[in-house]
């Protein structure tokens, strides 16, 4: 064991001293254009240290975090949660309700509400809605009643492709929502408007759904009515026009038939004006279905851009990209005068 450690000890320094000789002319090389070499890379530093100071504006982070619905595990609330969804546009199959909340939450649906929603900002002094605050203008080549349209998708695209993001935890079932905004405040309101409009949104939709089904047993519990009432009448005029129906066989079946459509029709009715009673007990319980355990709060510090870092990455490329034009410029420059000689 001891010697072959020996061996991939040596290889190893051997292979170390190989590269470190095969980059020594390199070296030499930019010693030889260090001048050049620091030029480009200072020029690079300026330039980017101008643009991450002035140009790319600071941006604060307001997070929410969303717990399950641990009240109701029925299968019931989680079939509503999915046609919730599927009426967004979003086919979740059985999932529980704080990850249909995740798909709901980029819809346009819920997504309006905020984009209107006037927020009190530092860059205005007065009230304005997302659309005014990015200072999104109408596109003149558009009929009127398409400008607004345009406008609302050029913020709802903003917020989608990186502004609002959210965060699922598969173990935990809580759901994280962050919101970054240009201003500390704005993002903590917008953070919590996408929850309240979520929640208005969910909420609406419940009742709309409930409300729906009672209006459908309403109207089946009163055809089943008229039914039973029928089947009621019918029964009493045979029995008044036959008294003697043991004797007769067929009186007898007849007898039966009408009894069973009687029965039938009960059974029906008992259980359409039981779930006519549940749903509306289901239509006026309003209580909030979305569980949330902290609202967010103005951040204090904002969230980036990390000028730092970012700075030392665009060196390091830089100072990549020079080392390989200057080691390599010549070899570039015959390829260039072959092509123009060919």
């Amino acid at each position: 064991m001891d010697s072959q450690t020996d061996k991939q000890t040596k290889s190893f320094f051997d292979r170390f001293t190989d590269f470190i000789i095969k980059m020594k002319p390199y070296a030499a090389s930019l010693w030889r254009e260090r001048k050049q070499f620091v030029l480009l890379n200072g020029g690079v530093a300026i330039i980017s240290i101008l643009v991450l100071l002035f140009l790319i504006k600071p941006y604060y982070q307001s997070t929410v975090t969303i717990l399950p619905d641990f009240g109701n595990k029925s299968s019931d609330m989680v079939s509503q949660f999915s046609g919730l969804a599927s009426i967004a546009g979003v086919n979740m199959g059985g999932d529980v309700s704080t990850q249909i909340y995740q798909n709901l939450i980029l819809s346009e649906a819920v997504l309006s509400d905020v984009v209107y929603k006037k927020y009190q900002t530092k860059a205005f002094d007065h009230p304005v809605d997302l659309i005014e605050y990015f200072e999104i203008k109408p596109d003149e080549s558009l009929p009127d009643s398409l400008q607004k349209r345009k406008m609302f998708l050029t913020v709802y695209e903003m917020l989608t492709k990186g502004r609002i993001t959210t965060g699922y935890e598969l173990k935990t079932k809580i759901l994280t929502v962050m919101v970054e905004m240009p201003e500390s405040k704005l993002s903590a309101e917008a953070a919590n408007a996408v929850v309240a409009s979520l929640d208005k949104y969910v909420r609406t939709q419940r009742k709309s759904f409930a409300s729906e089904q009672r209006k459908y047993l309403v109207s089946r519990v009163q055809q089943i009515k008229d039914t039973l009432t029928y089947c009621e009448d019918a029964l009493k005029n045979f029995r008044e026009k036959n008294r003697q129906v043991a004797q007769s066989p067929e009186l007898l079946l007849e007898q039966n038939r009408l009894m069973r459509n009687v029965e039938i029709q009960q059974t029906i009715f008992i259980e359409l004006t039981k779930q006519s009673e549940l749903v509306k007990l289901a239509e006026v319980k309003d209580v909030p279905v979305v569980n949330v355990r902290e609202y967010a709060k103005d951040p204090v510090v904002k969230t980036g851009p990390k000028r730092i870092f970012t700075l030392a990455l665009i060196l390091l490329f830089s100072c990549i990209c020079s080392a390989g034009w200057i080691l390599k410029r010549e070899k570039v420059y015959d390829i260039i005068k072959k092509i123009k000689r060919g």
